[in-house]
């Protein structure tokens, strides 16, 4: 018949605990206070007595003796020995405790990074359309300006369209600009008529070994025109209109205003090598071809002489 635990009443197994004192027989652990290991290592286990035969006083004429100290330390040992699972127990939950406490810590940053990336993105939004209206006011203003000099340009080369720029007339002391255009008239086959110019003088040369440039303007503008196209088709040589000794070739061509004098020569440095063989200015404006019977591109800014192609 198998042997039942004297404090937990389950059957026993082979190996258990017997107290000396009143033969009790006890699970290892809680019910007998004492773990298998320290059963086994004991080498006197018939002085061993259970917890509740040591609490029991000695009964005057009795056969039980009082505990001794080595006895309580012992059951002191035991008792310390069972409560280490459950202090590692208390550490852990601290531990996870802290655990919580850090998890916690950063769900609440997390949330404040969040909310702070939120109004960052929010932020940038509307420096974005705070940007996209400055740029459009930047390039309404752009506008307004190019409009603005592309007008000034036109009033300034407007103001001109009556005067023709003759180069290559070699200058001579004491001579006569009306005589000279007049000897020029005979070469171009143009009917001459003093009246017909209004102002005709010489302006300096950038370069001193230039002969300084002529204009002379008309009282018309078709007058001009009349000039300028019978030009084309003759070669006057300075000697022979001057009476000087240069024979440099005189050249008659619309007076241009500076600007315009640069983005037509920017046109040509830029047009020639992509194919543009005709480039001429007229009206305000500048024409290129690449052949005689292609339409004309128009060139009145820089932003059209990038789109040459």
């Amino acid at each position: 018949m198998p042997y039942t635990c004297g404090t937990c009443k389950e059957d026993l197994p082979f190996d258990h605990v017997i107290c000396s004192v009143k033969q009790c027989r006890l699970h290892f652990g809680p019910c007998s206070g004492i773990a298998e290991a320290t059963w086994r290592n004991k080498t006197d286990k018939s002085k061993w007595k259970c917890p509740a035969c040591r609490r029991e006083r000695q009964i005057p004429g009795g056969d039980e003796k009082p505990v001794t100290s080595d006895e309580l330390r012992e059951f002191m040992n035991q008792i310390n020995q069972m409560m280490k699972p459950i202090e590692r127990i208390e550490k852990m939950n601290e531990t996870i405790e802290g655990l919580k406490k850090s998890v916690d810590f950063m769900s609440t940053q997390y949330d404040c990074v969040l909310e702070q990336l939120g109004d960052l993105k929010t932020e940038k939004e509307e420096q974005r359309k705070e940007l996209e209206k400055l740029k459009k006011a930047v390039e309404e203003r752009d506008n307004i300006i190019i409009n603005l000099q592309d007008r000034a340009r036109e009033t300034e080369q407007y103001a001109r369209n009556r005067n023709i720029e003759i180069s290559g007339l070699e200058m001579e002391k004491g001579e006569d600009l009306k005589e000279i255009m007049k000897n020029i008239a005979q070469k171009i086959k143009v009917n001459y008529n003093e009246d017909d110019i209004d102002i005709i003088h010489r302006i300096p040369s950038r370069r001193g070994n230039e002969h300084p440039k002529v204009i002379a303007q008309f009282t018309t503008r078709k007058v001009r025109n009349q000039w300028l196209k019978c030009k084309k088709n003759s070669v006057v040589k300075s000697d022979e209109v001057t009476g000087g000794e240069s024979d440099t070739i005189v050249y008659l061509n619309t007076h241009l205003t500076p600007e315009w004098k640069h983005l037509l020569w920017t046109a040509k440095q830029y047009g020639k090598p992509k194919g543009y063989k005709i480039i001429w200015f007229q009206d305000s404006k500048i024409y290129a071809k690449k052949d005689m019977n292609d339409r004309p591109k128009i060139i009145t800014s820089e932003r059209d002489i990038e789109k040459m192609i």
